[in-house]
């Protein structure tokens, strides 16, 4: 059976629209699996024209009735309700925000309710999103506020390289304070049920990386690791029987996640994790949104404002992330 696969229409501001349109427009795709667009059929339309993109797109009333669909008929596209931006694209507006957040949260709605089996995001821009009155720090906690998980997060993920990133979008000073033993023995858990879970690792490896550099040296170059990281270890063990090395030596330890030597290294802020992960090909990267029952992939990359419309964009990730999300649709429609 091929996964129903819901894809909001990213902000029309950037090159959203752009990628996820080459992306199906491709016939591979179309048969392995059922495909959904969240959006505006005419914005979407008019953006496959000015670029030259061959797809047809058609309206459906329903999500039940785009997934009865054969694979050559036109990709659906289910209205939002959003008014249909009209601002100039490659500027933040209001208009693009409150499209991109309400096609994010009618995609999340669709798989709680179990009409759609994985979503695949395209990028929105956080200030038009802030803009239009939402003040979510990401795609990310859109989901989890959404799914009302206790305990949700993004596992990047380039070749061997998997990361569980803390967290996300905040200032290092923020980030920082937010690190205590209980906070980082949740993050534990949730690394330990997504390689379990998500993933379909059995017995996984995890790391924690350290904070500071050589890990604190025995507190020669700060305490954290002995006062929040260890202890943190210790709870993970303790409370729900995860055994996790660490804290490792961040300069080494996600060289080591590179060559397989683990399933998923967990970074403490946004720049630990995504320096290693920019170094690696874009178009072979992904992120997966754990924690929750919604499956959901997306390209590591942002809305590039700057080349909207221009044709220069790449939409090798997006559809590297649309066949990992099919992937792993797949297996848990198998495992089931």
């Amino acid at each position: 059976m091929e996964p129903r696969v819901v894809v909001p229409q990213g902000d029309l501001g950037g090159i959203a629209p752009e990628v996820l349109l080459h992306s199906l427009s491709d016939g591979t795709l179309r048969e392995a699996c059922r495909p959904l667009i969240l959006g505006h059929r005419v914005a979407l339309t008019a953006i496959a024209a000015e670029l030259g993109i061959a797809i047809e797109l058609q309206s459906v009333a329903r999500a039940e009735d785009a997934f009865s669909l054969p694979p050559e008929s036109p990709v659906p596209v289910l209205e939002l309700e959003s008014p249909m931006p009209t601002a100039a694209p490659g500027v933040p507006s209001a208009e693009f925000g409150m499209a991109s957040v309400e096609a994010v949260l009618r995609c999340a709605n669709l798989c709680i309710e179990k009409e759609a089996d994985v979503m695949v995001t395209p990028p929105i821009h956080k200030i038009s999103m802030h803009l239009a009155g939402y003040p979510f720090e990401g795609q990310t906690q859109i989901l989890g506020e959404t799914c009302r998980s206790n305990r949700y997060g993004m596992l990047a993920c380039s070749g061997d390289l998997r990361v569980l990133v803390a967290t996300r979008h905040m200032s290092l000073r923020q980030a920082i304070g937010k690190l205590d033993p209980r906070f980082v023995a949740k993050q534990i858990r949730l690394a330990h049920e997504a390689a379990s879970e998500t993933l379909g690792i059995s017995a996984p490896r995890i790391v924690l990386a350290g904070l500071n550099p050589h890990a604190g040296e025995g507190g020669a170059f700060g305490d954290e690791e002995q006062l929040v990281l260890e202890p943190a270890i210790a709870i993970a063990r303790e409370e729900w029987g995860f055994h996790t090395a660490g804290p490792a030596v961040p300069d080494v330890v996600f060289g080591q996640g590179y060559r397989g030597e683990w399933d998923i290294v967990i970074a403490l802020y946004h720049d630990q994790a995504f320096l290693p992960l920019r170094m690696l090909p874009r178009e072979s990267a992904f992120t997966i949104f754990v924690g929750s029952n919604i499956l959901r992939t997306s390209p590591m990359h942002g809305a590039a404002y700057d080349i909207a419309r221009t044709g220069k964009a790449d939409s090798r990730a997006f559809r590297f992330s649309l066949e990992r999300g099919i992937d792993l649709a797949k297996r848990r429609l198998t495992s089931a």
